[in-house]
């Protein structure tokens, strides 16, 4: 899904805005306690990353030789989300280094925000083991937000 053109800044991921979706909470994210398990959200930014991923024109992961890899994530739990919710996630990111970027992300429901979460993205070659180049292709897409912020 495209990203959406008029957005409160308050409910948007750092960096530039790259993708979003929206989808319902099924039954079983839920936990004994009666909201997401912690560990589901990262199912949901995984989700979000991988469609954003395979919408700029990259080959599916594991079919050519070159993936990415997440090296650290986070997430910061600011209200419950429980069933029967929809939700937006937002993916945004910013500062492109070598070989890797820092991957944002936002899950608000009716415009209020829940989850603000954070993954390190790697570009790896699969065959030799080891980082590569970050593609120009993203790597322009996180100076555009580089050059927004410094407006």
């Amino acid at each position: 899904m495209s990203v959406d053109s008029v957005i409160d800044p308050a409910l948007l991921p750092e960096g530039n805005l790259l993708y979003q979706n929206d989808f319902p909470i099924r039954w079983g994210d839920m936990d004994a306690l009666g909201h997401v398990n912690n560990t589901v959200y990262f199912r949901y930014f995984e989700q979000i990353r991988l469609e954003w991923y395979l919408q700029s024109g990259f080959a599916p992961l594991g079919s050519d030789g070159e993936t990415i890899l997440i090296v650290d994530n986070h997430a910061e739990y600011l209200k419950p989300v429980v069933y029967p919710m929809h939700v937006t996630i937002r993916m945004g990111g910013h500062s492109p280094g070598r070989s890797s970027f820092i991957s944002t992300y936002t899950l608000t429901v009716d415009d209020v925000l829940y989850t603000r979460g954070s993954s390190r993205v790697v570009w790896v070659d699969t065959r030799a083991g080891k980082s590569i180049a970050l593609p120009e292709s993203v790597r322009a897409m996180m100076q555009q937000s580089e050059e927004k912020r410094g407006e």
